[in-house]
């Protein structure tokens, strides 16, 4: 289930270069006719048509930055991969700033497209040349668990970026704010951040089957936007996954009192296999009942996590309750 996170900040466009004299005066006047658009789109047609008339133009890599930041501007995201692309090959050379704009382009197209193969591949461009560049940690760390859910590796590397973000972002924003910005968007910016690397580390930690850890990420998500139906949906089964832990012993718990009472063991043994059993199954029923509310909660709030969230709760509010009566008046209930 993919989640939405934050865009990348607009990337400037990248300034043109005289790299050397034309060849003819039709290569002059195309060239010239393609500097002073002003449409992005438009300048990106004039440049594709320049670059098809004119192959060995000294202007290539000028017009091709260029093209990559109109079809940027236009939102042209197919384009944009394209593109950046055929500068990877043919700038092998370039300094680090420029890969890094190239890189950040990219990798914005990717995630508008919902490509995560490529978001991951561009992000990991972007960290080569910069590796505390915060877009990228978290994206790449964001990305990881969701795309390659099994794969522990990966996985490891994600959660380690998340961490190394978390602390970026904490050293970012105890900075001035930027003029223009004010107080309450600075600190949501910031919340939106720890949020998003919160719920990274939840989901990483959800694949490594540590239930309470991830919950504990996922607690951190609901408490700053209660109204996270992704959070609520993957804490719920987290809550619900340590409640099937608990079952388990449960059995063993009941086993052995039950076992200890036909023995006629000794009634302070008895008593103490009663109160330890009285403990677990106690656990049990606040994990599930957690569960529930979770669940219930990402139900009532809606979005691409509520389908998923009501298959999960019916199945567990029938195993308590025996019907699904109620379950809509419950869900009701837990409507932030």
């Amino acid at each position: 289930m993919r989640r939405a996170y934050l865009g990348l900040s607009v990337v400037t466009i990248l300034a043109l270069a005289l790299s050397g004299l034309a060849q003819s005066e039709a290569e002059n006047n195309a060239y010239r006719a393609f500097y002073n658009e002003k449409d992005a789109q438009k300048k990106a047609d004039l440049g594709e048509k320049f670059l098809a008339d004119f192959k060995e133009s000294t202007y290539r890599s000028p017009i091709l930055q260029t093209i990559l930041a109109s079809y940027y501007q236009a939102q042209n995201w197919p384009k944009v991969l394209d593109h950046a692309e055929k500068l990877s090959s043919e700038l092998p050379n370039a300094d680090a700033k420029f890969k890094g704009t190239v890189y950040t382009m990219a990798m914005g197209a990717a995630q508008s497209q919902n490509n995560a193969a490529k978001s991951i591949e561009y992000g990991d461009k972007v960290l080569a040349v910069d590796p505390n560049n915060l877009p990228a940690l978290i994206l790449v760390a964001a990305t990881i668990p969701q795309a390659t859910p099994q794969d522990k590796t990966a996985n490891d590397k994600a959660f380690d970026l998340a961490n190394k973000a978390l602390a970026g972002v904490a050293q970012y924003f105890v900075q001035a704010k930027p003029a223009g910005i004010t107080d309450a968007q600075w600190t949501q910016a910031r919340a939106e951040y720890e949020e998003q690397l919160h719920s990274a580390l939840g989901l990483i930690l959800f694949n490594r089957l540590d239930y309470v850890k991830s919950a504990a990420e996922y607690q951190t998500v609901t408490k700053s936007n209660p109204k996270d139906a992704v959070a609520h949906f993957y804490l719920g089964l987290a809550f619900r996954n340590q409640a099937a832990d608990a079952s388990k012993v449960l059995v063993d718990a009941i086993k052995a009192f039950d076992a200890a009472r036909v023995a006629k063991a000794p009634q302070p043994e008895i008593d103490e296999l009663d109160a330890k059993r009285q403990g677990i199954q106690a656990d049990f029923q606040d994990k599930r009942d957690k569960a529930l509310d979770e669940l219930a909660t990402a139900v009532a709030i809606g979005g691409p996590a509520a389908k998923q969230a009501r298959d999960a709760l019916e199945n567990l509010y029938t195993t308590k309750n025996n019907s699904l009566e109620g379950l809509d008046q419950f869900i009701q209930q837990k409507k932030p």
